[in-house]
């Protein structure tokens, strides 16, 4: 097992920057939705459950299915069971549609012969993971739409508003107030070079946005956002419910902790968390179990350790370990309103400050321009 998270470690390692150019330059959109993956796993674990064969069930699916994508999916799996493909593999070839957790499930489920449970346990899996990211996205909508409609307004008074007042006070010839100079003369250099400006603007998101898809790339924006107050409590609740969640559920379907480490690790998205997962494989290889190796890692809380040690000492990993998960998936709840109860009133005082500026520089504005007449 040590073997297999070197093996993990170095193949995320090798995420180079011409490969994170090549992976930005040929992203295709449209994945599949986690509700028809889910859709997938009960389905075919019913099929499983009542002995229809796996190849025949699929291409069953393959006939029903509407979304092109699906369709052509579920057929190109049926042809690689046909010709001697183990499913996992083939479910593995179709990454825009099955997330990297169920083939590797499936694929412990091949040794053990339980693919009917498993599926079940990948099912539930990723309706928990997606009901976590909706209630995240959730919380964040309204404070983005907040942040848009501020920028929408401040690059319109730039860019539309105070170029009249420039123009005005040039034909009347009165001298403008401090601020309100300092402004027009930021709206006029805006104006004069918005083209340079918004192709230097293009250049620098493409630019970080292939920086972001390299590991060092992620690792860094993965660190700052573990320093970041409220956020990084959220983050770090979300990480550990998707170990303990992982873990508990693979282990509930019977696979062996030699099997399901590599899994868990790759399914878990902080790259800090991943590495320091990562260095507990020898440790676990050489028989320390989960609790030492996790308690040296340093990012999880010491709650979840104790019900991990528990766990362990009692022979029920797999039922604290879906505890933990409950516990933390409540405390996400928890977090979610925090963050919701701070971001709000951030946005709008942030919008108020905006708007008040601006109404103070126009009112002095028409001030000056009064005094100019006099």
């Amino acid at each position: 097992m040590a073997q297999v998270a070197r093996t993990t470690t170095q193949r995320q390692g090798k995420s180079t920057f011409a490969d994170s150019i090549r992976a930005f330059l040929s992203f295709t959109p449209g994945r599949a939705k986690p509700q028809v993956v889910v859709l997938f796993c009960r389905q075919l674990s019913s099929f499983v459950r009542v002995g229809v064969p796996v190849t025949t069930a699929i291409q069953t699916f393959a006939e029903q299915a509407t979304n092109s994508l699906l369709r052509t999916t579920y057929y190109s799996i049926a042809s690689d069971l046909q010709r001697g493909v183990r499913l996992s593999d083939a479910i593995a070839a179709h990454p825009r549609v099955f997330p990297r957790i169920v083939a590797d499930m499936v694929r412990s489920a091949e040794a053990t012969g339980n693919l009917d449970t498993v599926l079940v346990q990948a099912a539930r899996h990723i309706e928990r993971e997606a009901s976590a990211r909706s209630k995240i996205k959730a919380a964040m909508t309204y404070p983005l739409i907040i942040f848009t409609f501020a920028l929408l307004i401040a690059v319109g008074i730039v860019v539309f508003v105070l170029p009249k007042f420039r123009d005005l006070y040039k034909s009347l010839g009165v001298e403008t107030p401090g601020i309100l100079n300092a402004l027009l003369g930021f709206s006029g250099f805006v104006t004069d070079h918005a083209l340079l400006i918004l192709l230097g603007i293009l250049l620098a998101v493409v630019a970080i946005g292939v920086w972001v898809r390299t590991e060092d790339g992620h690792l860094f924006v993965d660190r700052v956002l573990l320093q970041i107050p409220v956020i990084n409590a959220l983050l770090r609740a979300s990480m550990t419910e998707q170990f303990c969640r992982t873990l508990a559920d693979m282990l509930g379907a019977g696979v062996p902790i030699s099997q399901t480490y590599a899994v868990t690790i790759n399914n878990v998205r902080n790259r800090v968390y991943r590495r320091a997962l990562g260095r507990m494989g020898p440790a676990i290889a050489s028989g320390q179990g989960i609790y030492r190796p996790l308690q040296q890692t340093n990012v999880f809380a010491p709650a979840a350790i104790q019900l991990i040690r528990v766990g362990e000492e009692t022979g029920h990993l797999d039922t604290n370990l879906a505890e933990a998960a409950v516990m933390y998936e409540e405390e996400i709840d928890y977090r979610i309103k925090r963050l919701t109860a701070f971001v709000e009133p951030a946005m709008i005082m942030f919008v108020g400050l905006i708007v008040g500026f601006v109404a103070i520089t126009l009112i002095t504005s028409i001030y000056s321009l009064a005094g100019g007449f006099k």
